[in-house]
């Protein structure tokens, strides 16, 4: 799971799919899924390097002892950024647990992605730096490209100020200019589809944006959210709360495509369920790309496994999050035993 090959160009920008419940309507499966991630071999084996073990009963208490030791020992950020988080090396040993662990939650396709991941009604493209912006936008084209057809593609982005690294890839691939996260999206959006570029009218002078991209044959818009209450700036559930806002009505019927990376789709995919699961009863997918199969050069790469065990500690929290307001809607859900 951590060293996707790049050496196959004809299979453009491969991926993996989340294995994990699907809608939050079926509270129950949810917290099956939980449970069977935190009462895996995997993860006994992984916690076990660190001198560490999991041993609360239940699955809610369980998901906070997680928290709390994944705090501890996996956090590297320590409340700054990702590019900002510490440098650790780790043994092949420990690489190869945090493989084991992070498979137990995906799977790779093996059909057209119109077989293996059906008719989204919605295709979100979630935001980040510019670099994770094209690797995600790549993809889709290249979905897009085999069949897939949502009914509409929104990229979810934010005001978030683009740094230096932004400003020299926008340059470098003549794509700018890119000021804020929302711009780094439209471009990337732009340059992976091949749509014209646009920009905002009164940039930066609004919390918020809606811009049209593109009307036909699939409308494609990208959102700029508003940072949530006490926030410097806006997370993925913010944007995904203005997507929702957006987008309205979206309903059970709704099936709803998260296009991200793989290392980060793990921890989008429980506040998807919290987000825009849980208040519409919508279906989520989740599809994360491999950086290493990037088509260009200049974000190709390759993440650590300091990296991917921050985003293991993401997960966690995100899934403790997502199952104290799935306990909230469902109060016959309970706390039941986590074996």
């Amino acid at each position: 799971m951590l060293t996707r090959s790049s050496c196959h160009g004809d299979r453009g920008i491969e991926y993996s799919i989340i294995d994990f419940a699907s809608t939050a309507r079926d509270a129950h499966e949810v917290q099956r899924h939980i449970a069977s991630w935190l009462n895996s071999d995997e993860m006994a084996d992984l916690l076990a390097l660190f001198g560490r073990s999991l041993t609360a009963s239940t699955v809610g208490k369980r998901l906070a002892e997680a928290d709390e030791i994944s705090r501890d020992i996996f956090d590297f950020r320590r409340g700054g950024e990702r590019w900002e988080a510490t440098k650790r090396e780790f043994s092949p040993h420990t690489a190869e647990a945090v493989s084991g662990l992070i498979g137990r939650i995906y799977y790779n396709p093996q059909n057209l992605p119109m077989i293996e991941l059906g008719e989204p009604t919605h295709g979100l493209v979630l935001g980040g730096t510019l670099n994770s912006c094209l690797l995600r936008a790549e993809l889709l084209g290249d979905l897009l490209k085999q069949g897939l057809r949502p009914g509409h593609i929104w990229g979810l982005g934010s005001r978030r100020t683009a740094v230096d690294m932004e400003h020299e890839v926008a340059t470098k691939l003549c794509i700018g200019p890119v000021t804020d996260e929302l711009d780094a999206m439209c471009a990337a959006l732009s340059y992976a589809l091949c749509l014209p570029a646009t920009t905002a009218k009164d940039h930066g002078r609004s919390l918020s944006e809606v811009r049209q991209l593109a009307v036909s044959p699939i409308p494609v818009t990208g959102l700029a959210a508003q940072a949530g209450r006490g926030s410097v700036r806006a997370t993925t559930s913010d944007t995904y709360r203005f997507f929702l806002e957006t987008a309205k009505p979206i309903t059970e019927d709704d099936r709803i495509l998260i296009i991200t990376s793989a290392i980060h789709a793990p921890f989008q995919h429980a506040q998807a369920l919290a987000e825009l699961s849980l208040p519409t009863g919508a279906t989520i997918i989740s599809v994360g790309a491999h950086a290493r199969t990037g088509k260009q050069a200049l974000i190709r790469g390759e993440w650590t496994t300091a990296e991917w065990l921050q985003e293991i500690r993401s997960a966690i929290w995100s899934m403790r999050v997502m199952y104290d307001k799935l306990v909230s809607a469902y109060p016959g859900l309970g706390d039941t035993e986590a074996c």
